[in-house]
Parts: structure tokens; sequence; C-alpha cells
């Protein structure tokens, strides 16, 4: 069981760093040869932004696997994503863990990565967000035990609604005034990838929201947008009569719309915590508990219908199913035991 002070340690180290800068436990893979004598390898592959964490010892999750692959009589290895050694190093019959890597695919590899919510890691066989193993799932509530998902959900909500926790930083709540509105559309920069994984972009979203929509509508950028977008945005907003650009707190704005509208954000399943319906006009892996909306018909329909079609729906018990069962908390005992039964199943 993880007290709340621990669950309160993990949620405000999202990426589960150690605070202790120094040597980690990985040791680098700088030759080929280093897979052929001694442990058996378990090699992660680490593109740029994780890397250097890594090998500092930084992040609490790898740490960890680290330090017990090294008692489970495996080699723990470190590589650059995407280098020679990396490529040569994945055809080769050994146990991976990519991170940051999303073409990295096969029977040997597991894609670990953070969450939705800060405290919470993918280890999957897939990817990660709309490319994870739970794109495919089948989610059956009766399979969840009522009880135990109603305790894991008033814990883990509760914190992050009482002590303002998101995805990325947050203005106080209360800060600013909110009346109560038809519909929140929250903002991503996506709409550019090569690989196309939204179905609606971010202009289609907000223009159609507010066109179904029967009352106010909040628009909030992200922080990463682009100025161009930005600028779009701007300007479709100040022609539509009902919709108004935000930057207030996002439980503040999940609190004041009746309906939520994402691509496949964070934000959207941050507001499965609140028990709002939540509409998905992109790939996602808890689609589960939305409306997905694949059309500009289809997301008039789901804005004016959601909150019905949704009113049952059990938000306890796949907010359990989807972080309590599949993904792994490394501040619980039993992190190492079942990180280590999917390892050992490659």
């Amino acid at each position: 069981m993880v007290t709340c002070s621990q669950r309160q340690r993990n949620w405000n180290n999202p990426a589960g760093k150690t605070g202790v800068a120094g040597k980690g436990s990985f040791r680098k893979l700088n030759s080929l040869g280093q897979l052929l004598t001694g442990k058996t390898p378990l090699i992660v592959h680490a593109t740029e932004s994780w890397y250097e964490k890594l090998r500092l010892g930084e992040i609490d999750f790898f740490e960890k696997i680290a330090a017990s692959a090294l008692d489970r009589g495996h080699k723990p290895l470190l590589v650059h994503a995407g280098s020679l050694n990396s490529r040569l190093a994945l055809a080769m019959d050994h146990k991976h863990i990519a991170v940051g890597m999303r073409k990295a695919q096969g029977p040997g590899i597991l894609h670990a990565h953070t969450s939705y919510l800060w405290g919470f890691w993918y280890l999957d066989p897939k990817g990660y967000y709309w490319s994870s193993s739970l794109v495919d799932a089948q989610f059956d509530p009766g399979a969840v035990d009522a009880a135990e998902a109603e305790y894991f959900f008033n814990g883990v909500s509760g914190y992050m609604k009482r002590e303002n926790v998101s995805k990325l930083p947050q203005p106080e709540r209360g800060t600013a005034r909110l009346e109560p509105a038809a519909a929140a559309v929250f903002l991503q920069e996506i709409d550019n990838f090569k690989t196309p994984v939204h179905y609606l972009d971010s202009l289609e979203m907000i223009r159609n929201t507010a066109l179904a929509a029967r009352g106010r509508v909040y628009v909030k950028l992200h922080p990463a947008q682009a100025e161009h977008t930005k600028s779009q945005v701007l300007q479709l907003c100040s022609d539509l009569p009902n919709a108004v650009v935000t930057d207030a707190n996002v439980h503040d704005l999940i609190e004041a719309a009746a309906v939520i509208v994402s691509q496949n954000s964070a934000v959207g399943f941050e507001a499965l915590m609140h028990r709002k319906p939540v509409i998905t006009c992109g790939r996602t892996d808890y689609h589960h508990a939305t409306l997905a909306a694949c059309t500009a018909a289809d997301l008039q329909h789901c804005v004016q219908n959601a909150p019905r079609l949704l009113r049952d729906f059990p938000y306890a018990r796949y907010f359990y199913w989807f972080l309590g069962e599949n993904m792994l908390e490394p501040q619980k005992d039993e992190f190492l035991d079942r990180a280590w039964a999917r390892i050992s199943a490659l």
C-alpha cells in the first residue's frame, strides 16, 4: 500500500528523480562486445532528452530496475537511441527498454514513459500514449473491484484536485473568474505531425464545438503552441460569439465546463478525475472513457449529447484499470515484481 505522503512525493517528482546527481547504475554501451560476455544484457535505449538523466541516475524508475537487474543476473546497459550501437543491438536477441523512441518495435522491446498523471509509468510492448497496447485493449468494468477502484480513485483524484497537480504547471486555482460553460476545448501542438494522430485539427475542434454548444465555450492554448497556430486561434475565437480564450487553471476550467474537448491531451485524461464527459478528436489509448469524434458532424453530435451518453460511465473503475492495473508506480512495494513480470516475458 502506498501512503498519501509517498504518493505526494511521487507526484511532486514527475520523472521519478532521485535528486542525487552522480553516476547511475547503467553502464554505457560503447561496444557490441559488451553484449557477448558476462551477464545477460538489459539494454535501455534513451533519446537525447532522457539519456543524460539516466546516465546520472536521476530517475528512480530506471535506477530501481537497473539495481534489480544486477541482482537477477542481468547487465544493465544504456545507449543513445538511434546510434549505430542502438540499431545493431535492437537486432539482437536481448531484452530492450526504449524510452522516447516511438518507432522501435519488436518482441524483445518494452517502451517506458511517464503516463498522463505524474508518478505512473508505461512499461508497454507497443508504445505509450496513442501508441500503447491499451489502444486495442478491452475495458471490462465488471472485472474491476468496485471498492478498490473507488478507494484508488478518491485518493488520486482528491489529492491532485486539492493540491492543484497537473501534467504541466498551472496558475493558482480560483485566480480567474469562470462562468459556467457548455464546453472547454484544450489545444495541443500536434496538428503538423508527419504521421497524423488527430482526426480534427485545432481550428476544426473550436469551430464545431462552438457551433454545437448551447452556451459559452472556453478555449485554452497549449504552452508550446506555435505562434502561427495561436494567431489563427485568436482570430477564429474573435469571430465566434461564444468562444472565450483563457489561460485559467485546467482544474477550474474542467469544473466549469459541461463537456471537455481535446484531441488526445493529458488534460482529457485529467478530466476523468472530475467525472466529466470527454470528447477526443484524435487517436488515444484512453478512448474507452470518451466519445471519439472523427468528423465535424461527429463532434457536433457529441457536444450536444455527451452528458447524456456518458452519464453512467464507471469513472472510478476505469481510472483504476488504466492506472492501477496497467501502469506502474515506482514507489509501490510491488513495483519491481510487476516490472520484471513484463521484462521477463520478452
